[in-house]
């Protein structure tokens, strides 16, 4: 559906290929479906930290196999493009071939905060890649122009991801968070949302599978059942965040 906004072509140019770094924090709930806290349902919010988000040229998709190039930060090593084939998930309305589009890969993230249930944290990107590698898997994401051109848009991410907690390590199902309008990048203001639960699985079990990215029947040992992500504030210089974060892993 277009905004009104959109109708009356009060629409900005999207900008060129680049980098964006912001502060963002998470809203979520979860269910636990195993030990001494099953059917146990938990809130908590934990602080701002420091995110950093690939974005493609604009461009409005020609055919299904176009792919997206992202220019990288120095230091690291996800992907530099993407095509169709490469999102794990997306939702309905995306991808359309007569509005332009931003395509976008989360490059990292280090979130963590204290919980009813003790120190939790989580690592998307280029973080995740590093200490989990055998269960790597990118975070892609796409912005979808509501008129023809630019902003305003239609957001999603699919942020995959592992969380820390005192209960164990556990990793997230694919599944997409969707924000409704933004208007510019880093989409400061907005709070993408999830639109379904997100299965949590026990890293320890899906090691044991003969494919740990295919948890197939696995119960899971959690759900998120509701998660908000909001975008705080621009951190200027995407290079010197991307690299502080790194830095912090050593």
């Amino acid at each position: 559906m277009t905004t009104p906004a959109a109708r009356a072509g009060d629409d900005r140019a999207f900008p060129d290929v680049g980098i964006d770094a912001f502060l963002s924090h998470f809203i979520v709930a979860v269910r636990f479906h195993a030990g001494d806290r099953a059917g146990d349902l938990v809130t908590f919010s934990l602080p701002s930290a420091v995110q950093t988000v690939a974005r493609s040229r604009p461009f409005v998709p020609a055919e299904d196999g176009e792919r997206a190039v992202f220019r990288l930060p120095e230091g690291a090593t996800l992907a530099d493009e993407v095509g169709r084939d490469d999102f794990l998930v997306s939702p309905r309305g995306f991808f359309a071939q007569d509005r332009e589009q931003v395509w976008l890969q989360i490059l990292n993230l280090d979130a963590r905060g204290e919980t009813p249930f003790g120190p939790v944290r989580v690592i998307l990107g280029e973080t995740f890649k590093r200490e989990y590698p055998d269960l790597f898997q990118p975070s892609f994401g796409a912005a979808q122009s509501l008129g023809e051109r630019g902003f305003p848009a239609r957001l999603f991410f699919s942020p995959n991801a592992v969380i820390e907690t005192p209960l164990g390590a556990w990793k997230t199902r694919p599944k997409a968070l969707v924000g409704a309008e933004i208007g510019e990048f880093p989409p400061i203001g907005s709070y993408p949302s999830l639109q379904e639960p997100v299965p949590l699985d026990a890293v320890e079990s899906l090691r044991a599978l003969d494919d740990p990215l295919a948890p197939g029947s696995l119960a899971p040992v959690a759900t998120i059942s509701a998660l908000a992500h909001p975008i705080d504030a621009v951190v200027h210089d995407a290079q010197e965040a991307f690299t502080a974060i790194q830095r912090s892993l050593s």
